[in-house]
């Protein structure tokens, strides 16, 4: 039981520190933060094919790369994170094709101040989760799923909210603040995975709560946040957002991607009591 929770939490499939992956795709997205998103072949010893977003070492090895394009490069994971590297463009596609990748990523997103839509999930306990349940209390609502595979995606973001959930423990401040992880990979994350799951990350349910539901249900939230979600692959790509929805259930703030730290929430927290 131990294996299959180490494996749920992500450190079963962890790779020996320090090694080297050579990798071969198509482009499907520039986001201009120093990420790639690729569709990549398989990885043999590390995961199969999919889509998913990959850190650059540098903005500049990255600059002269397009959607479209069919690259190859060197992935380095080391020290709970990963890079690439030795990025080399092996084949352009046509501009055409370039745009029509753009094209299927526009969005229209929440920003302050918006209403987060009505939405039906269910949680690690099969219950009910709604817009209801945001009302009254503030939220911290993220997106991740339970077999990412890289260090500074999904399991960034879990350690986030362990943070979050053990400076907020017994602090009247925070006593109704929730935690709310919801999974792009639904069609796995059954609620009994998700249960499982938050046990091996130390989950407090009584503050943490995580979600899944359809597939269509799950994108009323992914396209409201505009979180990019890809599945051509055994696994999801998706970006990530995490949002501060206040007691009316208006969004208060987001944060994009993984810069941002628990001070950054915590303050926010503050000014919104």
């Amino acid at each position: 039981m131990s294996a299959v929770m180490c494996l749920l939490a992500g450190c079963a499939a962890a790779p020996e520190a320090g090694r080297r992956f050579e990798v071969t795709g198509v482009v499907t997205a520039v986001p201009g933060d120093g990420t790639l998103v690729v569709a990549h072949d398989e990885v043999p010893g590390l995961m199969p094919a999919m889509t998913m977003p990959f850190v650059a070492e540098s903005q500049a090895a990255i600059a002269d790369v397009t959607p479209g394009d069919r690259v190859r490069f060197f992935l380095t994971i080391d020290d709970g994170a990963s890079r690439i590297s030795d990025v080399v463009v092996t084949e352009h596609t046509a501009a055409a094709a370039r745009a029509g990748v753009a094209a299927r990523r526009r969005s229209v997103r929440l920003r302050p101040g918006d209403d987060v839509p009505a939405f039906s999930l269910v949680d690690q306990h099969e219950r009910p989760v709604s817009r209801a349940t945001l009302e009254n209390r503030r939220t911290i609502l993220t997106f991740v799923f339970t077999r990412c595979p890289l260090p500074e995606f999904c399991p960034r973001i879990v350690s986030r909210f362990q943070g979050l959930q053990r400076t907020m423990a017994g602090d009247p401040r925070y006593a109704d603040v929730q935690l709310l992880a919801v999974t792009i990979d639904p069609e796995f994350d059954r609620p009994d995975v998700l249960a499982s799951y938050g046990k091996a990350v130390g989950a407090d349910f009584d503050r943490w709560t995580f979600a899944t539901g359809g597939r269509a249900d799950v994108e009323v939230l992914t396209r409201a946040f505009a979180v990019y979600v890809e599945r051509e692959g055994a696994l999801p790509d998706h970006t990530l957002a995490t949002a501060f929805v206040g007691r009316d259930g208006r969004v208060v703030d987001i944060w994009r991607g993984n810069a941002w730290d628990t001070d950054e929430v915590l303050a926010a927290l503050d000014a919104h009591e």
